[in-house]
């Protein structure tokens, strides 16, 4: 399964569930970070939208969800150290 910024809530969950790579991880936290800096470029055609405080909204939980599968994948592969991640 790919991972696409336009999708739902529950497609995203679905996403995300598949266990995706680090690679998807990481493809998926830059490209919502760009979505989401589009939403307050002035000029751009995404910060005219009305709706945009709400996807920003979305796309914080989004990235919030996707930090911690990547933390969880480090931390799984022995790149962070658990009791570390803990603390």
């Amino acid at each position: 399964m790919r991972f696409r910024p336009d999708s739902n809530d529950s497609t995203f969950h679905e996403w995300l569930a598949s266990a995706p790579s680090e690679d998807d991880l990481r493809e998926a936290y830059l490209t919502l970070e760009g979505r989401r800096a589009d939403l307050w470029t002035p000029g751009h055609i995404d910060s005219f939208r009305r709706d945009r405080y709400d996807l920003d909204a979305r796309y914080i939980r989004q990235l919030v969800q996707i930090k911690k599968a990547l933390a969880s994948h480090w931390i799984v592969t022995g790149q962070v150290d658990d009791a570390v991640a803990l603390s």
